[in-house]
């Protein structure tokens, strides 16, 4: 046991020991079963949150030739109507990421609790880390895709000025029963993000940390840092590499570090960055720089991104150098 905290301390490693987190195919101990059933029904629908979204194709023709001709209400309507059904859509992303918001915070939950260090937890509930692992896959594989995509904003800026036109005209659009203005609001904050579902966890991990005032924040912080370690120790070693049975999971183990450290960031009160932080960001960032570059750009803007509030201290100079 002393070798494996050490490893999950990120310590020096003894005779290349390291916990090797099973993200192919760690299944639930009895222990586990309730918040893994209740998080496994709202990452089941993920897939298809997944799917719909890189198949987006957005109304921009129809809005271009709606907007070229604003008198012909024959193309005012077609555009309106390939709009409509598009932010039903963009609709329940948004709700989904609420959804995505309360399973996140049922694995917080059960991965900081007593009695057990986190990093003790990540060693006893695999299938729980594994499902943490799937949510920031996904939470990154979403916004990636988001950030590709325009016409998600300008189908839904178009949806929002056509419906403040036609209240000026004092006419109510049936559409406004499923998206109102309330709803219309907190959709556009949600979609004004570059990284909306990354934005979401952020904010929901620091109110987990801010309202569970008798838990240590450095229980929620080390569960990351500890994650994000291991990771990156999985991903450049060789031996543990070849364990992976999936050719995606090198993609899926990059994904989760990356979203580990973002998370951190958003917690630590100094953030991932800093000289003081417990990841190796230098270490993280060279397994990035040494994968494809197509298959790994979006998450090096991920934390390109990130670094804005960095000061411009000798550190910070450091990570944005390693970052370009």
């Amino acid at each position: 046991m002393g070798n494996l905290l050490k490893v999950l301390a990120c310590a020096e490693l003894e005779h290349g020991q390291i916990v090797f987190l099973d993200f192919e195919h760690a299944q639930p101990t009895e222990a586990e079963t309730a918040v893994w059933n209740q998080v496994s029904a709202v990452l089941e629908e993920a897939h298809g949150i997944l799917a719909e979204l890189q198949s987006y194709n957005g109304a921009g023709q129809e809005i271009r030739e709606a907007i070229q001709n604003p008198n012909d209400l024959q193309l005012q309507e077609k555009a309106w109507n390939a709009v409509c059904p598009l932010v039903a859509k963009l609709k329940r992303f948004y709700e989904f990421s609420l959804r995505l918001e309360n399973a996140l915070r049922s694995l917080l939950e059960a991965l900081t609790s007593p009695p057990y260090a986190p990093m003790q937890h990540l060693e006893r509930e695999q299938a729980l880390a594994k499902q943490f692992a799937e949510i920031l896959h996904f939470t990154l594989s979403f916004d990636e895709l988001k950030m590709t995509n325009p016409a998600i904003q300008n189908d839904f800026s178009y949806y929002r000025r056509t419906i403040s036109r036609n209240r000026l005209n004092n006419q109510q659009l049936e559409a406004e029963n499923e998206v109102n203005n309330e709803m219309a609001n907190r959709m556009s904050l949600f979609y004004a993000e570059a990284t909306p579902m990354l934005k979401t966890l952020s904010n929901a991990t620091t109110k987990f940390v801010s309202e569970n005032k008798t838990l240590p924040i450095e229980d929620t912080t080390d569960c990351l840092s500890t994650m994000a370690c291991v990771c990156r120790v999985m991903l450049e070693t060789p031996e543990y590499r070849c364990r992976f049975t999936n050719t995606d999971t090198m993609l899926f183990c990059m994904r989760v570090m990356v979203g580990v450290i973002i998370l951190y960031d958003h917690v630590h009160p100094v953030g991932a960055f800093a000289k003081t932080s417990k990841i190796d960001m230098k270490g993280c960032i060279k397994v990035l720089k040494e994968q494809p570059s197509n298959s790994v750009e979006g998450l090096l803007n991920a934390l390109r991104y990130t670094t804005r509030h960095l000061n411009d201290d000798s550190t910070s100079k450091q990570i944005r150098a390693l970052l370009q």
